[in-house]
């Protein structure tokens, strides 16, 4: 085992439940460590050498070599990566400092590529049914429950909106917890769709009160907002049921700058970006470089391509990188190159071996079985898209997709290239680049496998753009499910 350091000016304390952590001025951050990191650091703090550190942690060799590749991923020990990490640090002290800013000032960037997604409104009302409707700002819930509609009847159901008199906004809104935080969105009937929302799909908030009457989070359906030290990243989310139709007769894109700049103002949710960007956790690329990458990414784009060969190229290429940063940050023979996103294009190239078999095909199996206990409990909303989603991986399973599908028409190849152009934009907020074109390629591959299927399903020879907008839908809503199987998590 070669010799290590801890970084000079880190500092191990106890926080008030008396918890391992370390204090890291260099990088403005404070890192909880478990009991056996704390030992590890400790050790190194003291100037151990490999045969004091193996003694003093009483951990085997293969877990100790395991834990100074994590402390080497967090930039805690003296060499390269976190020397880099340091040196980038102005990067992300501007950046951080940005985003105290308003965001209306910045850049905006919008979807790269020869001919990237777009999108006008359909009315299909496929926003009114997500999820979870929000999260709702202040001042939407103060504008909403002042709103006027008296009562109608839907399907049966007496819904009222609105001047709710109790004043506590019982059935217009709902409350949903995540990241640890209570979040307020519109309610949903049983049948999953917003309580505003008419038998005709539209919405009568939009329909009485006029658009911007409506929350945010509607208004910003399907656009989605990341920001980068480059500026602020717009894109789509592709779940709409009326992509097929969406796409063509959208504007271009720097038309719509100003209902941009509307909705930044008002507070629209902007996913912060990490500064600076990692191909892998632990190494570090400065914003000129991620810029160069991704530019990179975009001039290999084919010309008629399907989303897959586009994406294991841009894998290949970004694993290329990666191996030469992580030479170039080489600390030691205890501290491992990251996973070669050669895997990946792999994959990609033949769906098949993406996830283990058996555990897809029991996913599926029990993907079905949720499906069929919302349709016993007569909530079946979500029941079809957890039949298609399975369908879709057994589909994926059998290795089907674009590329050996000879009847595929122009405009579902391109919806298929539509998610790795939309998409490679804002996958940063996933995690490192390697993580987010893993979770890209778990979409794309699901898509045009799917599409396959819901063709093959409806007795065509022929995958139409109905197909993939279809596809898209499940593809985009199902993102945890996907996650999960990727984990190997039990279903």
């Amino acid at each position: 085992m070669a010799l290590y350091r801890l970084r000079a000016g880190l500092r191990l304390e106890r926080d008030a439940n008396g918890a391992a952590q370390v204090v890291d001025p260099d990088l403005r951050r404070v890192l909880r460590l478990g009991a056996n990191d704390a030992r590890v650091v400790q050790a190194l703090q003291a100037g151990a050498t490999p045969a004091q550190l193996a003694k003093a942690t009483r951990l085997p060799p293969d877990e100790l070599a395991g834990r100074l590749a994590a402390l080497s991923r967090l930039y805690l020990l003296q060499g390269k990566r976190a020397q880099r990490r340091i040196a980038l640090g102005a990067d992300a002290a501007a950046f951080a400092q940005a985003c105290k800013q308003s965001a209306q000032t910045e850049p905006i960037l919008w979807p790269p590529g020869r001919d990237p997604p777009r999108h006008v409104c359909q009315g299909t009302g496929t926003c009114c049914g997500a999820t979870f409707l929000g999260p709702l700002l202040p001042g939407d819930r103060v504008r909403v429950e002042a709103l006027r509609f008296g009562t109608r009847v839907r399907e049966g159901q007496t819904v009222r909106l609105g001047a709710d008199p109790a004043g506590d906004g019982d059935g217009i809104f709902e409350i949903a917890q995540f990241g640890g935080k209570d979040h307020t969105g519109m309610a949903r009937g049983d049948d999953g769709r917003c309580v505003a929302q008419g038998d005709d799909s539209l919405c009568d908030i939009h329909r009485e009160h006029g658009a911007d009457a409506k929350p945010v989070a509607c208004r910003l359906f399907p656009l989605r907002f990341h920001r980068s030290p480059l500026g602020v990243h717009v894109s789509l989310i592709l779940a709409c049921d009326g992509y097929e139709r969406a796409r063509e007769p959208g504007h271009p894109w720097p038309t719509r700058e100003a209902e941009v700049r509307s909705l930044l103002a008002e507070g629209a949710p902007t996913v912060r970006l990490a500064a600076p960007a990692e191909i892998a956790v632990g190494l570090p690329i400065a914003a000129a470089e991620f810029a160069s990458l991704r530019d990179h990414w975009f001039a290999i784009e084919p010309t008629l391509p399907d989303g897959r060969s586009w994406l294991a190229g841009v894998a290949a290429h970004t694993a290329g990188a990666a191996t030469n940063l992580a030479d170039t940050l080489a600390e030691g023979p205890d501290i491992p190159a990251p996973a070669d996103l050669g895997t990946l294009a792999r994959s990609l190239r033949d769906p098949a071996q993406a996830y283990d078999a058996d555990l897809a095909e029991q996913y599926a199996q029990s993907l079905q079985d949720r499906a069929h206990d919302l349709r016993r409990r007569r909530q079946g909303h979500d029941a079809q898209r957890l039949d298609d989603l399975a369908a879709g991986l057994r589909a994926q399973l059998a290795g089907r997709g674009f590329a050996g599908e000879h009847a595929v028409e122009p405009l579902a190849r391109r919806h298929a290239h539509d998610v790795v152009a939309n998409d490679l934009a804002a996958y940063v907020a996933i995690g490192p680049i390697d993580v987010g074109l893993r979770a890209l390629g778990r979409r794309v591959m699901l898509v045009e496998a799917l599409a396959c299927a819901l063709a093959e399903r409806a007795g065509r020879r022929a995958v139409t753009a109905a197909d993939t907008t279809r596809a898209l839908h499940v593809a985009y809503r199902s993102e945890p499910d996907l996650a999960a199987l990727a984990r190997c998590e039990t279903p």
